[in-house]
């Protein structure tokens, strides 16, 4: 599990350190303080050196992806600059630059594990062996594709893992049987026994129940060990967050995950304290990013805080 990350000349974020993480990492803060940003640098770091599908699991960055993409991730898309994003697990570090020059400062080639040409002269550059259990997955805030959804839990049933996921959907909806893959028209789309005289689409059980069956599924079938969510809440009715949040910390607490979302949403950061106190330990990190002057600054709120600003209804998105 991550410990802490430090981010710095990556987009709008000059010099950013968030630590100590727990394992659920909820990241709140106001337009343009960098909450996506700080989702791209782990996908940088955790997707190396598979990081190809970056400029596209967040944003829209149509045409040449170097000059709309990834010269955009320079600070202030100044050439000279060079991003770091470091991390550590407990006491092992490990970290990705971007860089004109190949070579780390110092030309310390020793300590660089891999170098990536991107295009133009700009590099991407690795430091130390990233720990085992850093695998991640992103979750953005496009839509999932019904037809998709299908052909991913097909994944799900060929590692065996069919009965992982019932079995933790269960926790959300008791009713839960089964979930099949079927092919009853032109496409295949998944199927829930919930104990009527038919199965039902999945489509027809409700966001939160969808969302958190994609979120499950990619969890036992990638294996991934980070999840990166985007905008948690989007498309969402505030009255299925609760859902959202038990099952995510559900999931995180017996698949053993790490998660980072962003939100805008007081609604959001409710339901994941409320999630976080019905588990016990408190595993919730709220993290709020503000905009000082040129600077991003990195706040994370405890229990005690949040519990103060609920009572005298203090502005914290």
């Amino acid at each position: 599990m991550l410990t802490k990350i430090d981010i710095k000349s990556f987009r709008g974020l000059r010099d950013l350190q968030i630590g100590p993480l727990k394992r659920v990492n909820l990241i709140m803060g106001q337009n343009n303080t960098g909450k996506t940003a700080v989702l791209e640098a782990l996908a940088l770091l955790l997707l190396t050196p598979n990081f190809g599908t970056l400029p596209t699991l967040f944003r829209t960055s149509g045409g040449d992806q170097f000059e709309h993409f990834w010269k955009w991730l320079l600070y202030n898309k100044d050439p000279k600059s060079s991003v770091r994003v470091n991390a550590a697990v407990d006491q092992t570090e490990f970290g990705v630059s971007l860089q004109n020059d190949p070579l780390p400062p110092g030309g310390q080639r020793d300590r660089m594990t891999q170098a990536f040409h991107l295009g133009g002269g700009l590099h991407c550059c690795t430091f130390g062996k990233m720990p085992d259990g850093t695998k991640a997955s992103v979750f953005s805030t496009n839509p999932t594709n019904p037809r998709q959804d299908a052909v991913d839990y097909n994944r799900v049933v060929l590692k065996r893992k069919k009965k992982q996921v019932e079995a933790l959907l269960k926790n959300i909806e008791p009713r839960l049987e089964a979930i099949e893959s079927l092919q009853t028209g032109s496409e295949p789309l998944l199927y829930a026994d919930i104990g009527l005289s038919e199965m039902i689409p999945i489509t027809q059980m409700g966001q939160g129940f969808n969302r958190l069956l994609d979120i499950y599924s990619e969890i036992v079938a990638a294996e991934a060990k980070v999840l990166l969510i985007d905008e948690i809440e989007n498309g969402l009715h505030h009255s299925v967050l609760p859902t959202i949040w038990r099952g995510l910390f559900h999931a995180a607490e017996e698949v053993d995950v790490q998660i980072f979302a962003t939100t805008h949403s007081w609604e959001c950061v409710l339901a994941a304290d409320r999630a976080a106190r019905e588990e016990g330990n408190y595993e919730l990190n709220l993290i709020r990013l503000d905009r000082v002057e040129d600077r991003v600054k990195a706040t994370i709120i405890d229990q005690p805080t949040l519990d103060t600003a609920k009572e005298l209804e203090w502005e914290m998105r």
